[in-house]
């Protein structure tokens, strides 16, 4: 059961429950003499409270919290209102763990627990950024390494900058070097790939829209596909080069997970599995070159994945990869991780304390406590409206 159906039964069973008490609480309260009524009904509502308990706490699970960019500008990612966290949020976010009493282990202590059954420490929880982005080392690092917490970080091959030096100074925007990545090894993180270009592939013929000034550089995976090696330096493009403005814009999917549109059909399963092995094994090889030792962990792009993938990623040496859709319990495998996304701006504008509130809450849920999914609900029912009001009225976000 994937943990948005367990999430969904579970919070029925104990409405239910809760109803079904008030229920026989207003029936008992008509039906019986004003005080007896009264206590009656009030112990009608606590045992339909107390039986709906047990629906609300789950088995424990373990809180894999997914990053992406951590920096104060952002703004050279079209996607960063989706995926980017302010340092001092991210600041706050450890803090918060540190406050919880969580154990934050690393992503490869995890997988040997559970892969020989031994037990996870209690509320435990794994940090994992991806995409290799340079404010990473810049900003997530030093306070990473503050708070004595690992981490696990993600870059795609074709993304890690070429250069050699250490960057301490100037712009955040870019990608880490394999200079800097090593850096966070010998630092104590783990580094391991997330594939090799973050490619998309079209999936049919419609076209969804048409490139134009305002859209391409959110629509990137065009120029990317197009342009096959490094892309390390992409967001400097002014103009897209490859995949010119008024072009069709087809739908798409994951090059990891779909299978690609090619000559007006859908490509033969054996092309996606070839495609899939190709990347992963050169991931494996970079990895072995630069670092002098195999990847353990694979992360699939956006965590989706076909489900050849984890077969021939297994083939290929990986210990684990990412992609679940549980809450990674004792009774699920040691080779899927279960993630979930973090974001800044809780309500849609940051309050830290909302910040700390939400991931509390985000931990909690994934550790078993359902009753924590009350409160998130309106917190993103809350940030979808700001959000709208935000691009309705031309409130800059950032």
């Amino acid at each position: 059961m994937t943990r948005k159906a367990e999430r969904q039964a579970r919070v029925l069973r104990w409405a239910t429950m809760v109803a079904a008490g008030l229920i026989a609480a207003v029936v008992i309260a008509l039906l019986l003499p004003r005080t007896l009524g009264l206590v009656a009904a009030a112990l009608a509502v606590l045992l339909g409270v107390v039986a709906g308990h047990g629906a609300m706490i789950a088995p424990p699970g373990v809180a894999i919290l997914t990053y992406h960019s951590v920096s104060p500008e952002p703004g050279w990612l079209p996607w960063s209102r989706e995926i980017a966290v302010h340092p001092r949020t991210f600041e706050r976010h450890l803090e918060t763990l540190r406050r919880m009493g969580a154990a934050v282990i690393a992503t490869r202590d995890f997988v040997t627990r559970r892969a020989a059954a031994d037990a996870v420490p209690d509320r435990a929880v794994i940090l994992h950024f991806d995409d290799g982005y340079l404010d990473n080392h810049r900003h997530a690092m030093p306070l990473l390494l503050r708070e004595g917490m690992p981490a696990t970080f993600f870059p795609s091959l074709d993304f890690i900058s070429p250069y050699a030096g250490m960057r301490r100074d100037g712009s955040d925007a870019g990608y880490m070097s394999w200079t800097e990545l090593a850096e966070l090894r010998q630092a104590g993180f783990e580094v391991e790939p997330h594939g090799v270009d973050h490619a998309r592939v079209p999936t049919s013929d419609r076209a969804i829209g048409t490139l134009n000034a305002a859209n391409w550089r959110k629509h990137a995976w065009l120029q990317w596909a197009a342009t096959p090696g490094p892309k390390h330096d992409w967001f400097q493009m002014t103009s897209p080069a490859a995949v010119p403005l008024g072009s069709a814009i087809p739908s798409s999917g994951l090059a990891l997970a779909e299978r690609a549109w090619r000559g007006g059909a859908k490509e033969d399963i054996g092309a996606l599995t070839g495609r899939i092995e190709r990347d992963l094994a050169a991931c494996r090889a970079a990895f072995v070159e630069r670092f002098g030792e195999a990847p353990q962990i694979f992360c699939w792009p956006e965590n989706k994945l076909h489900p050849e993938g984890r077969q021939i990623a297994r083939r290929l040496g990986y210990r684990a990869t990412t992609g679940g859709q549980g809450r990674n319990g004792a009774d699920e495998s040691a080779e899927v991780l279960s993630r979930i996304h973090v974001d800044d701006r809780a309500l849609g504008f940051r309050w830290l304390a909302a910040e700390a509130l939400y991931l509390r809450a985000s931990v909690r849920l994934m550790q078993g406590n359902h009753y924590w999914y009350l409160l998130l609900a309106p917190m993103h029912v809350a940030r979808k409206i700001v959000f709208r009001l935000r691009d309705r009225f031309g409130a800059n976000f950032a």
